[in-house]
């Protein structure tokens, strides 16, 4: 199973309603890598917008020419020899995520080789994952907000995540949006607070005090730059659990993340931390050290089959603003009564329409 070749293409989406808040919105977009076979097989992965043009012509020229004529099933030798030439230092950033999309259509390329589910082969642990909704998006009023939080509960979801310290809010402003969403969906569902990395740690602690009553399933990424001392601070003083990792691409941070005691829950995402095999690495680390893994940046389609797969898999998030992502695919998965039921098709579960 040799490959031939290794492509990526940027494609640009259309901005959901809602995420005006969000930073960096000006041209949502994603990266799609497609790896084929000397004998016609191919496989597909993802990864984000940030950087997507760089990270497409890493995969399309570096990674296309070191790769030739190599055995797509040595995904561990096909990893370890890019990392040697394009990555010696440990640098991630665009590297990483070109390694995730590149991981993730290797694996794609397996299970569709072997006629069998992603999820199955990483060891079928269970056949449906629970998932949660990220609808609290920063450009609804309050009212809008409550609205699509109940509806997606009302879905059945097992809770739901909203945006704070975005849209241009203040932290009273946000701590009276997060009181309202939990007085409009009750107690038992988890609700969960996104700050993107938007906050100081003395904001971060505010507003977690302000909603202390509220019952916070955790708190996301709450501090700048993901600073691990800064998230070790905050998790003595909050009241809350506090989780991060979404689009960290180095294994490496998420083991000091661990041994600084700076996480409650860890949240890697297939598509940023070196794809299915740095996905599986960062959850043996987890496992390891009794943290539950909570997926968590979009993406639940390339990551759904790792979190069936691996015993210490968790919640998958299904997030509002990627509704223009699933129109581009041919094969959905979709959740029902809380839970997305894995497909026993081949390959990690979805696959994109051919552009007409």
């Amino acid at each position: 199973m040799r490959i031939r070749s290794v492509r990526a293409e940027v494609e640009t989406l259309t901005p959901p309603a809602g995420a005006s808040g969000y930073a960096g919105l000006e041209a949502p977009s994603f990266v799609r890598c497609t790896v084929i076979t000397e004998d016609g097989l191919s496989g597909q992965g993802v990864t984000g917008r940030f950087l997507g043009h760089e990270v497409a012509a890493l995969v399309s020229n570096g990674f296309d020419a070191a790769l030739r004529g190599a055995d797509a099933r040595r995904i561990e030798a096909i990893r370890a020899l890019l990392i040697t030439r394009f990555d010696p230092r440990g640098a991630a950033g665009a590297f990483s995520a070109a390694l995730s999309a590149l991981d993730m259509a290797l694996w794609d390329l397996r299970a569709r080789a072997l006629d069998e589910p992603l999820w199955r082969l990483l060891g079928g642990a269970r056949d449906a994952v629970p998932c949660y909704a990220t609808v609290g998006l920063p450009g609804y009023a309050t009212e809008k907000l409550v609205e699509v939080c109940r509806s997606a509960v009302a879905q059945g979801f097992r809770g739901v995540k909203m945006l704070v310290a975005a849209g241009g809010r203040g932290v009273a402003d946000d701590a009276a949006r997060v009181r309202a969403v939990r007085d409009a969906i009750g107690p038992a569902p988890l609700l969960v607070l996104d700050a993107n990395c938007g906050m100081t740690v003395a904001e971060a602690r505010r507003l977690a005090q302000l909603v202390a009553e509220c019952d916070i399933a955790w708190f996301e990424e709450p501090v700048r730059d993901n600073d691990i001392e800064a998230l070790a601070e905050l998790r003595r003083a909050a009241p809350m659990p506090i989780g991060a990792g979404q689009m960290m691409g180095s294994v490496a941070w998420f083991r000091r993340a661990l041994a600084a005691g700076a996480l409650d829950v860890l949240q890697p995402n297939a598509a940023f931390c070196g794809g299915i095999s740095g996905m599986l690495r960062i959850m043996a680390l987890a496992e390891a050290h009794g943290v539950p893994v909570a997926h968590a940046g979009g993406w639940d389609i390339a990551n759904a089959a790792v979190l069936g797969g691996h015993a210490h898999g968790g919640l998958l998030e299904m997030h509002g603003a990627q509704l223009a992502l699933r129109a581009r695919l041919e094969e959905d998965l979709v959740p029902e009564g809380g839970s997305m039921a894995l497909p026993d098709r081949p390959g990690i579960g979805f696959r994109f329409r051919t552009p007409a």
